[in-house]
């Protein structure tokens, strides 16, 4: 993530080192140039005063109180018949009023022009500067020098000039300065005294080793202002040597504010303030600042002005900014917290290896904050990020398809607030988790080009960590490298889903769009669980259901609780399919659904007035069919089928109705065992035992074949879809439309109210209401009246209601032989 190193590598403790030096290289000399003023400038007036002189040895002294503020021993002296005074072999040792400290002057020779008030150094000048004790007297600070050797600082120069009435020091020679393994140059210096401001004018240099690493700074001027407690320095430069490391802070001023013990309080930079990290990481801003405890350890640091974030290495590319960025850090220095605000961008590439494919983070936000946590080592990595304000995370990973070909997938997350854990793992801090909340969003695209898009109220998003084991230098992708592996999404969901064109494809697959209270995506097994008001659209049908578990990979998912479904173009006709059942299974690439009822409430499935109950029903799409079956138990599918309504005739007689429907129109129950029913030829086979029920009477039979009628072509229904239904087929409706002609075989037996008949096969044409019954060899048809008596032959005609029965006893071609039966009803 964009975050992680980026904020990783912006390495605020840089400032503070720079800090810390300027305030060392101005403190070095102008405490020098302080203490030598201030006994320059009382030596001419203190000659003569408690002066003790034993031949060529002259030590001076002055005390304030019962406290030795500081001593002065030249080997010897030579006063000048102009007035002025040699002193050779000079050393100084200053005790301060508390006598808390001992610094050192010394030097071959200085000479006093009494007149001029000019007091000259004619060589190098020594000076030792020892950080004040707050409890050391003066035997204490002289007999414990060897123990406080690391507070010591020690300058070297020389043509050394004080001007006594204009109260400055100056010289324009080189200045040469060490402490604690640092050692410091600089061209040209002058203090003065009655401002109490040092100036470094050139070339200012410090070099040394600190916290174990080799550092340097470099500054083309230093001031020092004793009484403002302030250090400024010019072209700033503050850098990390040796191990390839270069890290640096540069700035064109760095102001740093003191405290009274001398320490550094506070640092401002400004202009062109820049860090880099040594690995090709570069931050840039116009101004920072930092907070430094007592310790000298940063406590916070704030970036200015509009904040930029550059990276160019082997294993990392990134860029981002922000308006603002700002770290809090523990008592070691350690950062422990920082905050970007405004328009934040975070962009990164990182592979673990030249030869392997890169990883890309991306994130948007109005605002980043960061937690960070150091290990066991010291070493400070990224533990949490919290992004507000239209936050949005994307990351891309390398993968390897199911065929074993490369790819990518990517991961893309947002919300009002995103907030993402992270572990430590190969030298990187890899996402964990990610939280969001407020209209948050998840975008997965698989690696065969598959996407997956979902928004809801919450997300918590697990990432799985880095696969163990790959080679270094394979150029495969590490599978499972910053993918997610697990993501519950909750509150309002909405999914989309659009698969990819398969070869040989040309139209676009349909999207599929799904809407739930709560999602749940398991990576490891590529499944997603919908549950709560399931809803699911796909373009061709609608699903509602408690629950749907979809396998990404496939596309097959099965529902439960409730199923409800609707088909708009399954089959032909303007009227939709609809599916009541308590489970269902639906096989994506075969098109192909199952609905399964529960005890004592089969599936069902209707279309218009046509109606099909069963234990199981099945629809193929590809093929357009329906197969609905008992499991086993006999007649345990009801499937409903009308006969509509006949017109009128030119003679304004009404067509006849059947044996079964008992009138204009009629209303079939059919139960079997098995249907099978075929679109295309808008054909239903009922099998395994058949019982069909009208208004009319029973007919039983083995099996029966319905045939479907087509719309008038005259129709409405037919003319608005020119002649042919929304999936192009003739117009009628899958199990819709009017019942054209039923034909039932094997033992068949029929009964209504007084009359029963019985034979091997029957057709029924709904058209004109015509039964017609036959046998088989040996076995001739019959009906069989309460009232009248048998009537048999070889095929009997009737229609229902009414009192005539034709009956055909075969013959040759040609000679039809036809027997008529009249027989009165009773009323």
């Amino acid at each position: 993530m964009s975050v992680t190193v980026s904020v990783e590598r912006l390495r605020m403790w840089l400032l503070l080192a720079a800090g810390l030096l300027v305030l060392v290289v101005a403190a070095f000399v102008g405490y020098a140039h302080y203490r030598a003023h201030r006994f320059l400038t009382a030596l001419p007036a203190k000659l003569g005063i408690d002066v003790r002189q034993e031949g060529n040895s002259v030590t001076w002294s002055q005390s304030v109180g019962p406290n030795t503020v500081y001593t002065l021993h030249a080997a010897k002296t030579i006063e000048h018949n102009n007035g002025s005074i040699t002193l050779r072999d000079v050393e100084i040792v200053v005790y301060g009023k508390k006598e808390n400290r001992a610094d050192r002057i010394y030097g071959k020779e200085f000479e006093l022009d009494q007149k001029a008030g000019v007091i000259r150094a004619m060589g190098k000048v020594f000076i030792d500067l020892q950080a004040p004790a707050k409890d050391a007297g003066k035997g204490a600070a002289e007999g414990k020098k060897d123990a406080k050797a690391q507070r010591v600082v020690h300058v070297k120069t020389s043509g050394l000039v004080y001007l006594q009435k204009l109260g400055v020091a100056a010289t324009e020679k080189e200045i040469e300065f060490s402490s604690g393994g640092l050692v410091g140059h600089a061209v040209g210096a002058d203090y003065n005294a009655d401002t109490g401001v040092v100036i470094l004018h050139s070339a200012v240099k410090v070099e040394g080793e600190q916290n174990g690493r080799p550092v340097m700074l470099t500054a083309s001027r230093a001031v020092l202002d004793r009484t403002g407690q302030t250090a400024a320095l010019t072209q700033a430069s503050y850098a990390t040597t040796g191990q390839g490391k270069g890290e640096t802070a540069r700035a064109d001023h760095a102001m740093v504010w003191l405290r009274k013990d001398g320490s550094a309080e506070r640092l401002q930079a400004d202009g062109n303030v820049t860090l880099t990290n040594g690995m090709g990481g570069k931050v840039v801003a116009p101004k920072g600042e930092m907070l430094l405890s007592a310790e000298n350890h940063p406590q916070s640091a704030v970036l200015t002005g509009g904040v930029k974030y550059v990276e160019d290495s082997v294993l990392r590319q990134a860029q981002g900014g922000s308006a603002e960025g700002r770290a809090r850090f523990d008592k070691l220095g350690r950062m422990e917290h920082a905050w970007m605000t405004g328009a934040v961008h975070l962009h990164e590439r990182v592979r673990a290896a030249e030869a392997r494919p890169w990883s890309e983070r991306d994130l948007n936000a109005g605002a980043v904050e960061l937690a960070m946590l150091a290990d066991a080592a010291g070493k400070t990595g990224l533990q949490d990020a919290k992004a507000t304000g239209d936050a949005r995370l994307k990351v891309v990973s390398p993968a390897v398809a199911k065929d074993g070909t490369s790819g990518v997938t990517s991961s893309a997350m947002a919300g009002d607030v995103l907030t993402a854990h992270f572990v430590r793992g190969d030298g990187k801090d890899h996402i964990a988790e990610v939280h969001g909340d407020g209209h948050t969003t998840l975008r997965k695209v698989a690696v065969t080009g598959a996407v997956n898009a979902s928004s809801g109220d919450s997300l918590v998003a697990k990432f799985r960590p880095v696969t163990a084991g790959a080679k270094k230098n394979s150029a495969q992708p590490v599978q499972g490298e910053d993918e997610i592996v697990s993501a519950v999404e909750q509150g309002h969901v909405v999914m989309t889903q659009t698969p990819v064109k398969k070869p040989g494809e040309t139209a676009d697959p349909h999207e599929e769009r799904a809407v739930a209270e709560k999602a749940v995506y398991d990576g490891e097994l590529d499944r997603m669980t919908l549950t709560g008001n399931v809803q699911v659209d796909d373009g061709l049908s609608m699903l509602w259901a408690d629950r749907v578990v979809t396998e990404q990979a496939t596309g097959d998912s099965t529902a439960d609780g409730g199923v409800k479904a609707s088909y708009t173009k399954l089959g032909s006709g303007d009227e939709p399919v609809h599916v009541l059942a308590s489970r269902a299974e639906f096989k994506h690439d075969a098109q192909l659904a199952t609905f399964y009822g529960a005890a004592a409430k089969p599936a069902r499935m209707w279309q218009a007035t046509s109606q099909v109950e069963a234990p199981v029903l099945e629809f193929a799409q590809k093929e357009k069919r329906l197969l609905a079956h008992g499991q086993g138990a006999p007649l345990a599918v009801h499937t409903v089928l009308v006969k509509a309504a006949k017109e009128k005739d030119e003679k304004g007689d009404a067509g006849k109705g059947g044996l079964l429907s008992g009138g204009k129109s009629g209303v079939f129950r059919i139960a079997s065992r098995e249907l099978a029913y075929s679109d295309d030829v808008r054909r239903a086979d009922f099998t395994g035992g058949v019982q069909v029920d009208s208004a009319g009477g029973v007919m039983r039979g083995e099996k029966a074949v319905a045939y479907l009628t087509e719309l008038p072509k005259g129709s409405v229904q037919a003319k608005a879809a020119g002649g042919k239904g929304a999936a192009g087929l003739d117009a009628g409706g899958f199990m819709g439309g009017s019942l054209e002609r039923i034909v039932a075989t094997g033992l068949i037996d029929m009964e209504q109210p007084g009359r029963r008949a019985t034979g091997s096969q029957l057709v029924y044409t709904a058209s004109d209401g015509l039964f017609v019954l036959t046998g088989a060899p040996g076995a001739l048809p019959k009906v069989v009246d309460q009232q009248q008596g048998t009537v048999t032959g070889v095929s009997l005609s009737f229609h229902a209601g009414d009192e005539n029965v034709v009956v055909s006893n075969g013959g040759e071609a040609g000679q039809k032989v036809r027997t008529e039966t009249r027989v009165k009803s009773k009323r």
